[in-house]
């Protein structure tokens, strides 16, 4: 009766025109202690006129016993906690009267799921409605994940009704994609997309089938204008996402302004030449809405900014540009902003990323969007490697498919590639897939890219984070092969990755070939940056392709980055060759984006020469040495850092020729 009486008062404030907006979330939201559904978080448009509104969450207690109870916290539009809406009622409206006192702009309202009780593995869930009273719009911002987790609806709780409906504000674009995870009935969550009466535009559906990632892309001249879409036969839980990250209302008529198209144009100082760039916005208004886009292969892009906000827009280009901020507004029709060079990359070595998700298996965005930031991150090729296991890699597929006719041969290539996956041990192929049952042991997969590796088509493979909690006995493992290509550094939550290092040195030290890369593991382009460590490869005058590329990783010529620039050489061999002789001169050249430390070489695991840089940026070095058998490389320290920016493979040395 109560959820009754409040229901009807809301249709009573709207019955009457009373002067009180009302906007109200479908029935209905949840959270859970589950990652898929662990934080929500909803946005509340406050306009520069208002001076106070009600928030208000229906059922916001917990339905069963918890370990910890579901919070509700409100943020200010500068990031700032506002309030703790801490007054949980059950089957009844929890009120929250919000003064604004001047704080106008986008308030954020995020919702923690509960916990278990203490011992107990069962998901925990806490449903609710949320409604806001009073000039403002409420609103979520649907990213462009579903499958790991995501925006979800719940089927009604509260005896409202199974169609969910919507307002999606749509700047200028000539392209909007929709993703969505469904229920695989058929007759349930069935979807409309109804466009503004003036607008032209197709929509086709894609993807994969009901129950995984299916998504409607919408293509038109332009699509500025409030779309309604409405969610039918709402039954069991669905997920949105957007591609393009777009305003999704509660309501028919947003008090919002629609945003206005402001074009921007990234370059490199002082060489007059346009380059692709990532771009952070934010401004006191909007600090609460992760904003990061990126300049195309071009240079050029667009924003859309809100009327009346000074906004900070700060471009960046990877750790080889220094960064650069502006402040513009919606008011400006067109502007530019700089990236300075810091590190200048020795010409036949290019730099990538060989560890990335798509919204195909964990990562939160979509094949195109991983492209487009590995490019304005100033990376020279990506390698796609979506979980998969067995046969099952339909998913891995399709994000190759949308990816690779992206590539550019010579300016910047996709790699297709696999993250293969079990509970012991995950392992990157690069260059393609394997289809090795689930059970497969860790060698067998190593022998079979092995079997496929060749010159028209060259393959590899690399043992990722051994050390990581995930993957608790890869690094029992690693001690058991006979074969291992490449293993994969500085992505362990043990020691600051050293521990796998150590590892790697111990199988150089039983006579194994094997080399290190480092990539980022990158879920999210925006919180996690594509290329903050990188591994470089020498390719000479060789064009850049992808047999180059892997050619390069499997023979060694390579250095892992995570902000300097190293070459080293043994009697003039780059690593990855073998040089004979017990006398041998080594020398090396690097520079960093901060001041160096020093330079160790390293010979079978041991330091055997260190050079003190004083703090340069650029530094420079040559060593005669007395050796035996093994191995030797080098490794770059910056001051206040134990772990190396920069880290070469090794240079075999063989005292004679056998």
């Amino acid at each position: 009766m109560r959820y009754w009486a409040s229901f009807l008062l809301s249709v009573i404030f709207i019955s009457f025109g009373w002067s009180q907006r009302i906007c109200q979330s479908p029935d209905c939201l949840y959270v859970d202690s589950t990652n898929a559904a662990k934080v929500l978080n909803l946005f509340i448009f406050v306009p520069k006129t208002t001076k106070e509104f009600v928030l208000s969450i229906f059922d916001q207690a917990d339905e069963v016993k918890v370990g910890q109870n579901s919070s509700f916290i409100l943020f200010a539009p500068d990031g700032y906690e506002a309030m703790r809406l801490n007054e949980p009622k059950s089957k009844d409206w929890s009120e929250y009267k919000i003064a604004v006192n001047g704080r106008w702009g986008i308030w954020k309202l995020t919702v923690f799921g509960p916990q278990p009780p203490q011992g107990q593995r069962s998901s925990v869930r806490n449903h609710f409605i949320v409604r806001t009273v009073g000039e403002v719009d409420l609103f979520v911002k649907p990213e462009p994940v579903v499958l790991a987790r995501g925006l979800r609806f719940s089927e009604p709780k509260f005896n409202g009704e199974p169609t969910h409906k919507f307002t999606v504000q749509v700047p200028e674009l000539t392209k909007v994609r929709f993703n969505f995870l469904r229920p695989r009935d058929e007759k349930t969550v069935e979807i409309q997309l109804q466009p503004p009466e003036d607008i032209n535009s197709q929509q086709h559906w894609k993807g994969l089938m009901r129950g995984s990632l299916e998504f409607l892309e919408v293509t038109g001249s332009n699509l500025q204008g409030l779309w309604k879409l409405t969610i039918n036969n709402v039954k069991g839980i669905y997920a949105l996402g957007i591609e393009q990250e777009l305003r999704v209302f509660f309501n028919e008529t947003p008090l919002m302004p629609m945003p206005k198209t402001v074009q921007v144009a990234t370059y490199i100082a002082d060489e007059n030449h346009f380059v692709p760039a990532r771009l952070d916005i934010t401004s006191p208004q909007t600090v609460n809405e992760f904003y990061v886009t990126f300049t195309d292969k071009n240079g050029l892009g667009k924003l859309f900014l809100l009327p009346n906000v000074i906004y900070r827009i700060t471009a960046s280009r990877g750790f080889e540009f220094g960064a650069q901020t502006v402040f513009a507004s919606a008011e400006f029709e067109a502007f530019s902003i700089p990236v300075t060079r810091i590190l200048k990359r020795p010409q036949g070595w290019y730099c990538g990323d060989t560890h990335s998700h798509t919204v195909y298996s964990d990562g939160n965005d979509t094949p195109a969007q991983m492209v487009e930031a590995a490019i304005g991150e100033g990376l020279d090729w990506l390698v796609l490697t979506d979980h998969g296991v067995g046969p099952m890699v339909q998913h891995v597929l399709m994000a190759h498919q949308e990816a690779l006719p992206l590539s550019e041969p010579g300016k910047f290539v996709v790699i297709p590639g696999e993250e293969f996956t079990t509970l012991n041990y995950h392992a990157n192929i690069i260059n393609g897939i394997v289809l090795e049952m689930p059970n497969a042991s860790l060698q067998q997969v190593i022998d079979a890219v092995l079997r496929m590796d060749n010159e028209e088509r060259p393959m590899t493979i690399k043992l990722n984070h051994p050390h990581w909690s995930g993957t608790a006995k890869a690094a029992e493992l690693a001690h058991q092969l006979q074969r291992l290509p490449l293993i994969e550094l500085w992505n362990d939550n043990a020691n600051g990755g050293n521990l796998t290092t150590l590892l790697w040195w111990e199988l150089l030290n039983k006579g194994m070939k094997v080399f290190a890369e480092t990539g980022t593991d990158s879920h999210n382009r925006k919180t996690s940056r594509l290329g903050h460590r990188r591994t470089y490869v020498y390719l000479g005058k060789e064009p850049l392709t992808p047999n180059n590329i892997v050619k390069a990783y499997r023979e060694g010529r390579s250095f892992l980055s995570r902000g300097a620039l190293v070459l080293f050489t043994v009697n003039g061999a780059l690593s990855g060759s073998t040089v004979y002789g017990s006398q041998v001169k080594v020398k090396f050249w690097a520079q960093s984006i901060a001041p160096i430390d020093r330079v160790e070489i390293v010979k079978d695991g041991k330091i055997i020469h260190s050079f003190a840089a004083e703090g340069k940026t650029e530094f420079e070095g040559e060593v005669d040495l007395q050796v035996g058998d093994g191995w030797i490389l080098a490794q770059v320290f910056r001051q206040g850092d134990p772990s190396p920016v920069a880290l070469t493979n090794p240079v075999f040395i063989r005292s004679e020729a056998r």
